[in-house]
């Protein structure tokens, strides 16, 4: 019986990570003309303003976590939703250094309206599946996401730290 692509890893086109990029990337295109050309927002502030909605008001520090983004990040795509007054950032009097975020009532409007609309297209990209597979898929990508995890803490250590402004030659890494 032949390998299936996942047994083979012959290529980058058998590697999980790559294929699980590739469907992301033609599924989110979807969502980014929703999110875009339907109420101005990015994918990204579609997911802050979605994390939000769901786990109400948060330190900016314990939502970059959340949506295991960094800090940085998270930061710029909190402004953006500040000025499109989707975000409303208060500070709590008895600590003025810190802050929290909330949807204000706009961005609970933006969630009402575009979350039915993914999730529609969430369930017709599953329609490819039956309920069964659907549950098994389910149990398979909980076990995938533990493992990496896992193995994240297991290598972290090893791994060579991410420096992109500096950049390597590839006689360096050879």
């Amino acid at each position: 019986m032949p390998h299936s692509p996942s047994q083979r890893l012959a290529s980058i086109d058998d590697l999980l990570l790559y294929r699980l990029g590739r469907l992301s990337a033609v599924a989110g295109r979807m969502v980014v003309r929703l999110c875009e050309g339907g109420y101005g927002i990015t994918r990204r502030e579609w997911a802050v303003v979605a994390q939000l909605y769901e786990n109400g008001s948060l330190p900016p520090s314990v939502l970059a976590e959340r949506m295991h983004r960094d800090r940085a990040r998270t930061s710029r795509v909190l402004t953006s939703l500040i000025q499109k007054k989707l975000v409303l950032r208060t500070t709590p009097a008895h600590d003025r250094r810190s802050a929290i975020v909330g949807l204000s009532p706009d961005g609970r409007k933006v969630y009402d309206s575009l979350m039915p609309l993914v999730q529609t297209i969430n369930g017709q990209i599953l329609s490819a599946l039956s309920p069964s597979e659907v549950q098994r898929f389910d149990a398979a990508l909980e076990r995938l996401q533990a493992c990496a995890e896992s193995l994240l803490i297991e290598l972290s250590p090893a791994l060579p730290m991410a420096n992109r402004r500096r950049g390597r030659l590839v006689k360096d890494v050879l």
